[in-house]
């Protein structure tokens, strides 16, 4: 497994100078400019934290009652954030508790602000994330009214940052884009460097979502502001990184390995970077495991393991014996792999973000179904899938594009605007010239060319409407249809079966819940342009042997779901052997490989036996469906569970068809049977 961050004790960059320039019209608090620029300095100065903490010290000796208020609370949470960086906490908390004090008094919003988010910082410098975290509202409390963008982008950034640790990506990336727009309005030396590190922020949430062309664009965009601003000693090592994870995650494992090993020339000379070379070790082993190049892979992850434990660097030391784990597996080595990968996993879970032990939780699935260890493995799956959900999806992936593209196009809209301001203007001088010559004209010309006008009125304002009301329209099926496969979502056949449970019982119809075999291994072995091609084919496929009154839905990654209308109990089985042979009996072909795919589904008819929809609702029948499809999953793969019939009462069964369908079945509280696809 790779990292998608170059982890290092690092601070949460403050970035603040006195020098920002508000377009904000509201009156900025006043501030005292030898104190501003004397703290600009330091910040920039390659001092020693305790250096800094006694220049401010001596700064502090010059404060009088003339000094702005602002700067005040400027130094003192300065002086707070020293103090707790060199471990005195409880001094600096009680130069804060001080600082809070005087901002109340002075009832600005931006000192308020200051001192709060300074004090959410000093949480997170203690490691206490979670008291951080419910210290966010007292900071957001009063950053609206903030009018310097100096303390706007250091509490929209830290708070952003808060959020990320907390798998909040949505919340994440708005506070992203705010500390931008207060980037957006300074003009000076800092302002790149802001703009640089905010883009490689959105550039990771962009592909922990997956939406790796976004993810690039972004890589892309902070490379040309950093060439242009002469910051590579700042930021070029991390772009490196970055674009060398997106690379992996889109299956271009030789450009990854090009910029790693280049990477990895680069940092061991520079002792500013030297912090990476862990991880990038770490991810050279990753590349080597994809492309089952073990040895090599063992000989990079032992030199890494050295590292990491010579930097006391905890996290990277958990996925390297992973990948090493991982390895073994591989290799044969079955029981020493599993330990070695369950230690870290059992370490990880909870401590981990989401996005990051989703992969990690995947990649152990894999490797307990290649030492046949079925029930651990559906264990794993099933853990896995519920993250999965929360990381991926779609209305979220959905969310956090509308948030980038809303910031990525204010600088167009407001171009747009200027020219539409020229248009209006040249619009009214010719409207001018018209009239005065139509004070020229005849009345029966005049009459003769108003009537012209309104027809040509009357046919544009037509016109115009019915683009509108079609662009309307298209805009609406867009929501509702999945960009790849041109199917409905998950998001369209949720509203369709609420409306459904509002309107009628629904009589004979069927779900069937299909998941493309070893998926993973196409992206990590083909690259994921493959990985879209077999989606794209599986969708065809099972559009073709489908009824025209039948839904297909990309239910969410390699899932879909088949909703049958008016099927027979008997025709039911026959649909999903159908089903597996359209999927496996052909090779799907991409652009470097002849791909065999196969599928495994879970299937059940709707209403399940006779129950209605307040015993079984759709969505409990398809946790039922769920359930049959990982049982396919654990058996084997290439095949299909279908729940058939319901043998007692349903107030004695659902409580184990809700927990275990095995024993469900083993009871014989339910009847199943199993439907085997073509073999390979």
């Amino acid at each position: 497994m790779s990292s998608s961050f170059a982890y290092a004790q690092t601070q949460i960059p403050i970035s603040a100078d006195s020098a920002d320039v508000a377009v904000n019209e509201t009156p900025a608090p006043r501030l005292d400019a030898p104190i501003e620029a004397e703290l600009d300095r330091l910040l920039q100065a390659a001092e020693s934290e305790q250096a800094m903490l006694d220049a401010m010290r001596e700064l502090e000796a010059t404060i009088d009652s003339n000094t702005a208020p602002m700067s005040q609370v400027r130094l003192q949470s300065y002086i707070a954030l020293s103090l707790g960086y060199l471990e005195r906490l409880d001094e600096a908390y009680t130069v804060l508790d001080k600082a809070a004090e005087f901002a109340r008094a002075t009832q600005l919003p931006d000192a308020q602000t200051e001192v709060a988010a300074t004090r959410i910082l000093l949480k997170n410098i203690e490691g206490k994330l979670t008291e951080a975290y419910t210290l966010i509202n007292s900071a957001t409390v009063h950053l609206e009214d903030a009018q310097l963008p100096r303390v706007r982008y250091f509490a929209h950034n830290l708070i952003a940052s808060i959020f990320r640790a907390k798998n909040n990506t949505e919340r994440a990336l708005e506070h992203l884009i705010a500390a931008a727009a207060a980037v957006d309005e300074t003009q000076n030396d800092r302002t790149p460097i802001r703009r640089i590190f905010l883009k490689l922020r959105i550039a990771e949430i962009y592909n922990e979502q997956q939406l790796f062309a976004q993810a690039l664009e972004q890589i892309n965009e902070a490379e040309k502001a950093m060439l242009a601003a002469n910051l590579e000693s700042m930021y070029g090592p991390e772009i490196s990184f970055l674009k060398a994870v997106t690379a992996t995650n889109q299956g271009k494992y030789d450009l990854a390995f090009d910029i790693y090993s280049e990477l990895e020339r680069r940092i061991k000379a520079d002792a500013q970077w030297r912090y990476m070379h862990t991880s990038v070790l770490n991810n050279i082993g990753d590349l080597a495991i994809r492309t089952q190049r073990f040895e090599a892979g063992i000989q990079v992850l032992n030199e890494a393991l050295v590292l990491a434990q010579e930097t006391n660097d905890v996290l990277s030391e958990e996925l390297i014996r992973f990948n090493l784990g991982f390895i073994d597996v591989h290799l044969g080595q079955y029981e020493q792999g599993l330990a070695a990968m369950q230690r870290v996993a059992d370490e990880a879970r909870g401590t981990w973000s989401n996005s990051e032990f989703e992969k990690l939780l995947g990649e152990y699935a894999e490797a307990l179904t290649m030492a046949n260890r079925h029930k651990q493995a559906n264990e794993i799956l099933v853990e896995q899938r519920q993250l999965r959900e929360s990381v991926f999806n779609t209305e979220l992936q959905k969310n956090v594009t509308e948030l980038q593209n809303l910031y990525d196009s204010k600088d167009k809209a407001q171009q747009i605007e200027l020219l539409q301001q020229q248009n209006q203007l040249s619009d009214q001088l010719l409207e001018n010239e018209r009239q005065r010559q139509l004070i020229l004209v005849l009345g029966v010309a005049v009459a003769l060319l108003l009537s012209a006008l309104a027809f040509y009125l009357y046919r544009s304002a037509r016109r115009s409407n019915q683009a509108l009301q079609h662009a309307n329209a298209q805009l609406a099926d867009q929501s509702l249809r999945d960009p790849l496969t041109g199917l409905l979502n998950r998001r369209a056949m949720q509203q369709e079966l609420q409306r459904q449970a509002t309107e009628q019982q629904p009589l004979n119809d069927a779900m069937v819940l299909l998941d493309i075999d070893y998926f993973k291994r196409i992206n990590d072995h083909h690259g994921h342009s493959a990985g879209d091609e077999v989606i794209r084919s599986v969708a065809q496929r099972l559009l073709d042997i489908c009824r025209d009154d039948d839904k297909v839905i990309r239910w969410g990654g390699e899932e879909f779901l088949i909703y049958l209308k008016n099927t027979d109990k008997e025709a039911l089985p026959r649909f999903v052997l159908r089903m597996l042979k359209a999927i496996g009996e052909k090779p799907i072909t991409t652009d470097n490989a002849n791909l065999s795919i196969t599928g495994t589904a879970g299937f059940i008819g709707y209403p399940f036996g006779d129950l209605n929809q307040t015993e079984m609702d759709w969505e409990a029948t398809l946790q039922l469906v769920d359930k049959a499809l990982y049982a396919g999953k654990v058996h084997g793969r290439n095949q299909a569970w279908g729940i058939v019939s319901l043998n007692v009462p349903f107030a004695e069964a659902h409580k184990v068809l809700d927990t275990d369908l095995a024993k469900a079945i083993e009871k014989n509280y339910v009847s199943a049977i199993t439907l085997h696809g073509p073999k390979q």
